[in-house]
């Protein structure tokens, strides 16, 4: 923002020396945050270049600052400072905030535990590995490569081209996401979505129809808690590193994640998938 400032409106401004000082802000932090919107001065000399800030601009600061040592990311910062100046907003924000840092701690813990478990050669307690019988099944499926971060948008969109498709006609399987590769920031898979269906179910431009054979799968079920990332990693590591699995390796048939609720639905102790490797013969 440039503004032509009369000289006792400029008295009131802070320069940026002492806004950072006032804020426990450094200089090239503010300047960061300018860049990035999240704090702008209310004037930049059109001349020097100079900022300047308002003292009202000082809790906003203080309080980015705090966020910023809280090691918040910057987008969290700002999902925060937008929800200002309704204080109650800012606050249920935090609240959100928080909870997903908790989540998120716990399962580096679930990670790590299970991390020591092999180090120690021991059984993880967190993860019962069983095995089952799958028949052949008659699959809806949709494919796609696409990395870690806009798998919610793809299993949101196949979920509603499958009961768009079906109809009145009722699955007869869970919604499965099969992971045909490594699905994260760097990797992108490729991933398919995947619903049992009866006979009379056609493929669509969309939507292909394939059959999957009767195989073993080693398997665990898990909790909501215990599949928000990182913790979900655990689970693929304890059945795939299981005495079932690796008694039986070679399998054509890729890890899946096999639904028993709708992710909304449930509560972080409710089961809400199994991780699951098919077994070789």
């Amino acid at each position: 923002m440039i503004l032509d400032m009369d000289e006792e409106h400029e008295q009131v401004l802070l320069s940026i020396g002492e806004f950072a000082m006032r804020t426990r802000l450094t200089r090239k932090a503010l300047r960061i945050y300018e860049r990035s919107g999240l704090l702008e001065p209310a004037v930049v000399d059109e001349w020097t270049g100079y900022r300047r800030y308002l003292p009202q601009q000082i809790p906003v600061g203080r309080l980015v600052a705090l966020l910023r040592g809280a090691d918040l990311s910057l987008s969290a910062i700002e999902s925060v400072i937008t929800a200002l100046p309704d204080k109650a907003g800012a606050c249920a924000q935090l609240e959100l905030l928080l909870d997903a840092i908790e989540r998120d701690h716990h399962g580096r813990q679930l990670v790590i535990r299970h991390a020591q478990s092999i180090l120690r050669e021991e059984t993880d307690p967190m993860f019962e590995i069983k095995t089952r019988e799958v028949p052949v099944r008659r699959l809806m499926s949709i494919q796609r490569r696409q990395h870690g971060d806009q798998t919610d948008a793809f299993v949101t969109e196949a979920k509603a081209a499958f009961a768009a498709h079906l109809g009145p006609v009722k699955p007869t399987g869970p919604f499965t996401l099969i992971f045909h590769g490594a699905v994260n920031d760097q990797a992108d898979g490729p991933i398919e979505a995947a619903l049992a269906v009866p006979a009379e179910i056609q493929p669509t431009d969309l939507i292909g129809i394939r059959t999957e054979p009767a195989h073993t799968e080693a398997y665990t079920t898990i909790t909501k808690r215990q599949w928000d990332y990182p913790a979900i990693l655990a689970a693929y590591d304890a059945v795939a590193c299981s005495p079932q699995a690796t008694a039986r390796p070679g399998s054509p048939l890729s890890c899946r994640e096999v639904y028993l609720a709708e992710p909304d639905a449930v509560g972080d102790d409710d089961p809400i998938c199994d991780i699951a490797y098919p077994l070789g013969n």
